[in-house]
């Protein structure tokens, strides 16, 4: 007899057992190249179908199930779609040895999920360690197996606690919903919004030509728009533009419907420099009954950027953001650790002048240092400092590589000449945070936060307006 016709027979064999049940998943137990009928082959182990598996079948054909090595999720196939079995032997031979014998309890299961992972069944452990914890949520091991991790005295994965920080996962990464319109807004992803863009810029075009009839008209068909997919191509255009410009930009995004353009004058504000311009931005949100602006807002009041907090505070504080008050409490007074060039002690080598930049090529910077003095005579020196330190020599404090070195010591410059860098803490009174708090609450009790704290504790509502009511029949 042909090799090929004893493998059909044991196939035949197998496949006899499989339907009559004979043969339980222990008694023949070996992992098996299964090549599929049509070409393809997958590796694992063919065992009968669970009875909720065929129950969840369409078909009325005997099925069987195949255990990968690489998911915890069975291949599900007909009988007829296996061509031929070849043994080959894996870890899922004792497997399925031990998975017959564990027990339905949570510490058995977790053991079963302790093997498997010691024996490169991954996928296989997940689903006893999650078995483990339906006999037993509290057990803790099978949580930090799993990935999760406790927030608000509940266990929950890392997607579901970075869903609860207000976190969206957008092409395999978890970022701030505004990071992800910014994202979408970057990226063309329609002919719609590629023909707006042409459009605009005509538009624009008649906007800045000299003549008066053809700038009204083409101010005329930006009051017209009102196609929300206009709206990323509209600040694309003109977001970074003239003066004149961002304050058309801003009166026709106040035109046009839904969230989008919403989001659009937020971020607006946020990033303009001109009072001038933000009052009108300011006006078309008054206007807007989005209910996004305001949260949008208070999570800009956790920026990096000072400048793009006070905004935030000084838009709530307009748009009487009642509701924000707690949240602007904490950022009423801020502080931050900033590296800064700290001149060097002097000695006796004079009055302590600070070091002057006189070069910086983006890769070292040339400092004056201060002058020696001598009998009759006063001479100044130079230094160049390698730019590892990653510090904006025009800027002190700003970071821009690493460290600054070549001194004598960790941190110092070269030759121990020209300033040290060192970490200082700097604390801010945000003056626009501050106006905010007075306008919404109609107190005053300046940057201490305590008693701020104390006065919402104790008399703060943040409703109120009582709501009206409809008087009863």
């Amino acid at each position: 007899m042909s090799r090929a016709s004893l493998r059909r027979v044991a196939l035949g064999c197998l496949m006899g057992a499989l339907g009559s049940g004979t043969v339980g998943p222990v008694a023949t137990a070996r992992a098996d190249v299964i090549v599929l009928r049509g070409g393809g082959q997958v590796e694992g182990k063919v065992v009968p179908a669970s009875v909720s598996a065929q129950s969840k079948s369409k078909s009325k054909d005997s099925r069987v199930e195949i255990l990968l090595l690489k998911s915890k999720t069975p291949l599900m196939l007909r009988k007829e779609q296996i061509l031929e079995i070849v043994p080959k032997a894996s870890p899922l031979d004792e497997y399925l040895v031990k998975r017959e014998k564990a027990a339905a309890t949570a510490p058995a299961q977790f053991e079963l999920g302790q093997w498997c992972e010691s024996n490169k069944l991954g996928d296989l452990a997940r689903v006893h360690y999650e078995a483990a914890l339906e006999h037993d949520k509290t057990l803790v091991a099978a949580h930090q197996k799993l990935g999760h991790v406790e927030h608000a005295g509940q266990w929950v994965s890392r997607d579901e606690l970075r869903k609860a920080q207000g976190l969206t996962k957008h092409k395999g990464r978890w970022i701030t919903e505004d990071e992800k319109t910014k994202q979408d807004e970057q990226a063309l992803t329609t002919a719609g919004q590629a023909a707006w863009v042409r459009r605009i810029k005509l538009m624009v075009q008649g906007v800045l030509s000299g003549a008066p009839d053809r700038r009204r008209e083409a101010e005329t068909q930006f009051m017209q728009i009102r196609d929300p997919e206009a709206v990323w191509p509209l600040v694309k255009v003109m977001g970074g533009a003239e003066t004149d410009l961002r304050i058309l930009l801003a009166q026709t995004l106040g035109e046009i419907p839904g969230k989008e353009s919403a989001q659009a004058l937020v971020r607006l504000i946020l990033a303009e420099e001109e009072d001038v311009v933000r009052g009108v931005v300011l006006d078309r949100l008054k206007k807007s009954d989005d209910p996004g602006i305001q949260p949008q807002l208070v999570r800009a009041l956790g920026s990096n950027d000072l400048r793009v907090v006070n905004r935030a505070a000084w838009t709530l504080g307009n748009l009487d953001a009642v509701g924000a008050v707690p949240r602007l409490l904490n950022v009423l007074v801020t502080s931050e650790e900033r590296l800064v060039l700290v001149p060097p002690p002097t000695g006796g080598q004079g009055p302590g002048f600070p070091p002057i930049l006189m070069a910086w090529n983006g890769n070292s910077a040339a400092y004056m240092i201060p002058p020696a003095v001598g009998a009759g005579s006063v001479a100044f020196g130079a230094t160049v400092v390698p730019g590892v330190f990653a510090l904006d020599p025009y800027n002190p404090g700003v970071p821009l590589g690493p460290t600054l070195g070549g001194g004598d010591y960790p941190g110092s410059m070269g030759g121990n000449r020209g300033p040290t860098p060192r970490l200082m803490t700097f604390t801010y009174q945000n003056v626009e945070v501050l106006g905010a708090l007075v306008k919404l609450t109609e107190q005053d009790f300046g940057y201490d936060v305590d008693q701020w704290r104390q006065w919402v504790a104790r008399s703060f509502n943040p409703r109120p307006n009582p709501v009206r009511r409809v008087p009863q029949p």
